[in-house]
C-alpha cells in the first residue's frame, strides 16, 4: 500500500466548516440557467404560475444547487476554506496523481432554493478506494459528501460525489 493512500484513509470521516456561498440565489443567475438548458418550466420564470403553485413563488431548478456555492476561479483567493476534497486533490497532486476526472454524483433534494436565499456547504471526505488501474491511469477514486443548506439551516441538498485522482497511462 502506498503512503498517499494511508494518509487518504486518516481522512475519512473529515469535514469543512459551513462555508456560504458567495452570491445570494437570484433570479437573473436562475434565468440564464433555463436559457442555458433550455429549461422552460415555469416555476423558474413565470411568476404568476409559481404563485399559484405550492412554492407561492418563484424557485431554482434544484440542480443548480452546487453553482451557489462555487468560489470565484479569477482571481483566484488565497483565503477559500479548505475542504477535504481540496486537501486530498493537493496530496494525490503532490504524489504524482496529477490528473482528476469526475466519476460519478448523486443528489437527493429537499426543500427549494429562492431569490434571496443564501445557500451553506459543508463538505466530508466519505471514502477512498485501494489503488485501482483504469483506462485512464493508476489511482484512487475519493468520495465526498456535500450538504447544502439555506440561511435558515433548512437542508436543500444532500450530494454524493466521486473524482478519479490519478496518474495518466500509468
Amino acid at each position: 500500500m502506498n503512503n498517499v493512500y494511508e494518509q487518504l484513509k486518516a481522512m475519512v470521516g473529515e469535514e469543512s466548516e459551513s462555508i456560504a456561498g458567495v452570491d445570494k440565489v437570484d433570479r437573473a443567475t436562475i434565468r440564464h440557467w433555463c436559457e442555458a438548458m433550455q429549461d422552460g418550466n415555469p416555476l423558474y420564470m413565470d411568476e404568476k404560475y409559481a404563485q399559484k403553485s405550492k412554492y407561492k413563488g418563484i424557485t431554482a431548478p434544484p440542480q443548480m444547487v452546487q453553482s451557489f456555492t462555487m468560489a470565484p476561479i479569477w482571481p483566484e483567493s488565497t483565503d477559500k476554506p479548505a475542504s477535504p476534497l481540496g486537501k486530498a486533490v493537493k496530496m494525490m497532486s503532490d504524489a504524482g496523481y496529477f490528473a482528476v476526472v469526475a466519476t460519478n454524483t448523486s443528489h437527493t433534494y429537499f426543500n427549494p432554493m429562492r431569490p434571496g436565499d443564501r445557500i451553506f456547504q459543508k463538505v466530508k471526505l466519505a471514502a477512498v478506494s485501494p489503488e485501482k488501474k483504469t483506462g485512464l491511469g493508476t489511482g484512487h477514486f475519493v468520495t465526498v459528501k456535500q450538504t447544502y443548506t439555506n440561511q435558515n439551516d433548512e437542508p436543500v441538498c444532500i450530494q454524493s460525489f466521486t473524482v478519479l485522482l490519478f496518474k495518466p497511462g500509468v
